[in-house]
């Protein structure tokens, strides 16, 4: 045994002692009474088939026809900023995640439908889509969930869709997300295209992981069938993690035309899940969110948010941009927002110094926007 193919298996182990995919896949519908906590809809599509489970709703097997419901997603309030509680089988709607309600759409027409009368309830302002890919080894009930609980602790207000691509939820099946990845790309362009077409003024689209091959690829296609009206609409992209290849993404990126007018990308050297992918690959640092290639991410036009001295996001680092307390506190108090534009915003104290000086220590601005300061 190669001693890179040991480090892989021992890593492997400490992420899978880890992961998400540990808890079972359950999605209880409850009534929250007189609970804490907030109910988020979320509008859902999928390219998986329906689950063998009713109560899953969505499995593990690949479906070429995109399906379409929306779910109310319970978010308890006693718990800490970026954990999630999975629910038990009769779930407890004062800890635990779960649904408040369930709905299957017979036509992508009434779907739009009512994402559209969801838009017009909104001030223009706040008049987008917040479209969430989620990644590898993730249960439709962990993305969903996952999906949430960033909606919930960001405190985002704007009109939610998870597209939910088939994973298998397992970590030994590496190599079937990675060909879901690859299957799912016509599945996020089909959605893509639908959201444009919607009431909304943007399409704000986060990618996790290996979620963030799914929409390279799906950006990339649309660009090469002269959808630019549709590319047009889509901004910000970020990309949280993502399990791709450096000379990948910059094949990806130059084949997409326009490009996204602010691309984010999260990275961290602590993240043992992409470790594990990069050590399976020869351990040459070029997973795209290990941060080894920052400094060419700059230069391709990408801000790059490097989480590697953030220690307060779980164990494994790879959903820290969605579980960090600091991050929201950053976020949600404006720090981030500014700091993103180039600007210093006004003190917070974060316990290991004020927010806005650690937003200028891991915020790393495009070659270009440096150039016009």
């Amino acid at each position: 045994m190669t001693r890179n193919l040991f480090h892989a298996l021992v890593l492997g182990l400490a992420v899978l002692a880890t992961g998400c995919a540990a808890s079972p896949a359950r999605l209880p519908v409850l009534d929250p009474g007189q609970a804490a906590g907030t109910a988020h809809t979320v509008f859902i599509a999928s390219s998986r088939q329906p689950a063998e489970d009713p109560a899953d709703h969505f499995g593990v097997e690949r479906s070429p026809q995109l399906r379409f419901a929306r779910a109310g997603v319970w978010v308890p309030h006693n718990r800490l900023p970026g954990e999630i509680h999975y629910p038990a089988r009769r779930a407890d709607p004062d800890t635990q995640f779960a649904l408040t309600g369930w709905q299957d759409y017979d036509s992508q027409a009434d779907f739009a439908r009512e994402l559209d009368d969801t838009l017009i309830a909104l001030p223009f302002p706040e008049r987008d889509v917040f479209l969430f890919v989620h990644g590898f080894n993730t249960p439709f009930s962990d993305g969903l969930y996952l999906n949430a609980q960033i909606i919930n602790d960001f405190g985002l207000q704007t009109a939610f869709v998870h597209y939910a691509w088939p994973s298998a939820g397992q970590f030994p099946a590496y190599l079937y997300d990675r060909d879901s990845a690859q299957f799912a790309r016509d599945g996020l362009v089909e959605t893509l295209i639908l959201l444009a077409d919607r009431q909304a003024v943007r399409i704000n689209l986060i990618a996790h992981s290996m979620g963030s091959l799914v929409t390279m690829e799906a950006l990339r296609e649309l660009s090469l069938t002269g959808r630019t009206d549709v590319l047009e609409r889509i901004d910000p992209v970020i990309l949280a993690s993502p399990d791709i290849d450096i000379d990948v993404f910059q094949a990806q990126l130059a084949a997409i035309s326009p490009r996204p007018e602010h691309l984010i990308v999260f990275v961290s050297a602590r993240d043992r899940a992409l470790q594990l992918s990069d050590q399976l690959r020869g351990g040459d640092h070029r997973r795209l969110g290990i941060g080894a290639q920052r400094d060419l991410l700059t230069e391709l036009g990408a801000t790059v948010i490097d989480l590697t001295d953030l220690r307060d996001g779980g164990f494994s680092g790879h959903t820290a941009f969605a579980s960090s307390p600091t991050l929201m506190r950053m976020a949600n108090t404006g720090v981030l927002a500014s700091a993103l534009i180039g600007m210093q915003a006004e003190a917070q104290d974060s316990g290991i110094g004020t927010l806005s000086d650690l937003a200028a220590r891991i915020i790393y601005l495009p070659a270009r926007a440096l150039g016009e300061r």
